[in-house]
């Protein structure tokens, strides 16, 4: 039973690595299409121009995150930050390392790597085509996978409350907040670190009348017991958090127990610089 449940996995495996090779995305071809338009006309984003960064949308933050990508947007323009999105932008891997970690099965990790050098060349080679001399990774997932799949690359790749919190000078949000920094094991077991936290916490901290309530980091919001425990400890109607994952499990946690809104960066640092309630 266990042979053929790895069997069938190894097929879809197969199918989501072709899908990514011809579409780009982790969804494949048929939703690339339809991710570009939202990133275009939804949230606002240039696309294919020569840029001094090519941003790294992620595969699935379009959707999981339109409101803080179309801040993050908005906050790229009132810095003056030179960027463009790639026309096929190539999935991180992410995925594929997330399963490795998980499952451990014999190979998985060596795919998983070599997977994301062949997609990170495929970014770096149309950035240098469009004049960029540095990635701007939105996703948490793809700061860590293309900094894994190439060392010598780390110097121009930037996780993108990095470069916010270089940018940010401070602003105003009367708010009282919990704040969720994430505990990025997958990370932290496949790297031993964490993605650039500090940087978030710097540019909380330059927003005057925000207060916050640490969560527990050490909590897993992919651990369903951990997940509960979490959203037991929220004091707040509003929780901030830096990962997509993240925010997608703590609305589900939450739902149906109040009204809460749980926000990224982007869009409490927006609300901030813009001055109107989040």
């Amino acid at each position: 039973m266990q042979a053929r449940a790895r069997e069938e996995e190894i097929v879809q495996n197969e199918k989501m690595i072709a899908g990514i090779r011809e579409g780009g995305i982790a969804q494949g071809a048929k939703q690339a299409e339809d991710r570009n338009r939202r990133l275009q006309e939804v949230c606002g984003f240039r696309m294919d121009e020569t840029a001094e960064y090519a941003l790294i949308a992620g595969c699935f933050s379009p959707y999981l995150e339109p409101q803080d990508m179309t801040a993050f947007r908005k906050l790229l323009d009132h810095f003056g930050v030179d960027y463009t999105l790639l026309r096929k932008e190539f999935c991180c891997g992410d995925i594929f390392f997330m399963h490795a970690v998980h499952d451990e099965h014999e190979g998985d990790l060596e795919q998983a790597d070599d997977l994301a050098l062949e997609f990170l060349d495929q970014n770096l080679e149309q950035a240098r085509e469009l004049g960029a001399s540095k990635i701007l990774a939105y996703c948490a997932g793809c700061d860590m996978a293309f900094n894994r799949a190439d060392d010598s690359a780390a110097e121009r790749i930037v996780w993108h409350p990095t470069l916010l919190a270089r940018l940010f000078q401070g602003g105003r949000l009367d708010l009282q907040a919990d704040y969720y920094p994430g505990c990025h094991r997958h990370r932290r077991k496949l790297m031993g670190t964490t993605p650039d936290l500090d940087s978030v916490t710097a540019a909380l901290s330059k927003i005057d009348g925000l207060e916050l309530h640490h969560l527990d980091s050490e909590l897993c919001c992919m651990e369903p017991d951990q997940l509960e425990s979490l959203a037991s400890s929220v004091k707040h109607k509003t929780v901030i958090a830096p990962c997509a994952g993240c925010t997608l499990s703590l609305r589900r946690a939450l739902a149906g127990k109040g009204e809460y809104r749980v926000s990224m960066l982007s869009e409490v640092m927006w609300a901030a610089v813009d001055g109107h309630e989040l």
